[in-house]
């Protein structure tokens, strides 16, 4: 069976491409915002939920500003001009257009360990009992972090269905890694005497 958003790497590319215009556009439909305030707001609110490199957000904001997605306002800064950045109507129904690209979205989730586990028989036990319980204490830390923004988000209006799919996906990983870790270090039989 071929999946044909893994199959080729402009597929790749162009799943990241749209998924970073869907969460600048869905900020800028939050409020509008300079592109110091955009990165802020991937990396704080959306940063666990996605591994997109923000390393420039100007050069997608200037190419969805060549579109007509977003439109650019010279302002004045404390110490310099800043620019801040609005959805345009245009923006408006590309966003909605995204959303619903990416809720009927047939690509699978992607989580690399998973590329690791499925060579693990050439991996040490040991080794791979420590990077398991590794792996452990970070979901661990993901699942704190979920918790927290759920009660950040309990005084808000915001939408939690994206937290609440990652408790879920986060609680059946864990279960799925102590499983692992048991196949892999089998309790030990007492010697009989």
């Amino acid at each position: 069976m071929n999946f044909p958003a893994r199959d080729c790497p402009e597929a790749l590319a162009k799943g990241h491409w749209m998924i970073q215009r869907l969460i600048i556009l869905g900020s800028l439909k939050e409020k509008p915002s300079s592109g110091y305030d955009i990165k802020k707001y991937i990396q704080d609110e959306l940063g666990v939920f996605f591994g997109l490199e923000n390393k420039s957000i100007y050069y997608p904001l200037n190419q969805m500003k060549k579109e007509g997605l977003v439109r650019k306002k010279e302002t004045q800064g404390k110490n310099a001009k800043k620019y801040v950045y609005s959805i345009t109507t245009h923006g408006e129904k590309e966003f909605l257009k995204l959303c619903k690209q990416t809720l009927l979205s047939q690509a699978r989730p992607f989580i690399e360990s998973d590329i690791a586990l499925y060579f693990s028989h050439f991996i040490n036990k040991k080794e791979m009992s420590t990077a398991l319980r590794f792996r452990l204490m970070f979901l661990e830390k993901v699942k704190k972090w979920l918790l927290n923004k759920q009660q950040k988000l309990k005084s808000s209006s915001k939408n939690t269905l994206l937290l609440e799919h990652h408790f879920k996906l986060v609680s059946v990983e864990k279960e799925f890694i102590k499983s692992m870790i048991e196949m892999v270090n089998p309790p030990r039989r007492p010697k009989a005497s």
